[in-house]
C-alpha cells in the first residue's frame, strides 16, 4: 500500500495534518469511491475511521524509526 493507492481520489497533502482533517480526507475519499451511495452516514464514519487508522499504521514506521 502506498499513499497513491490509499488515497486515489483526493490529495491528502491538501488537508491539514490534524486528526479531524485527515478523517475528512478519508471520508472524502470514500465518498469519491461511491461508498456514500450504499452506506448510511454512521457506517461511512466508521469506515472512514478505519481507512484513516489503516493509513496511520502504514505511515507510522516511516515517520518513527523506533516504532
Amino acid at each position: 500500500m502506498g499513499i497513491t493507492t490509499h488515497y486515489r481520489h483526493v490529495k491528502p497533502h491538501e488537508y491539514e495534518t490534524t486528526h479531524r482533517e485527515m478523517l475528512r480526507a478519508s471520508t472524502d475519499e470514500l465518498i469519491a469511491r461511491g461508498y456514500a451511495k450504499i452506506l448510511e452516514e454512521d457506517e461511512l464514519k466508521v469506515l472512514a475511521q478505519y481507512h484513516l487508522e489503516k493509513f496511520k499504521n502504514y505511515m507510522r514506521p516511516l515517520m518513527d524509526k523506533d516504532a
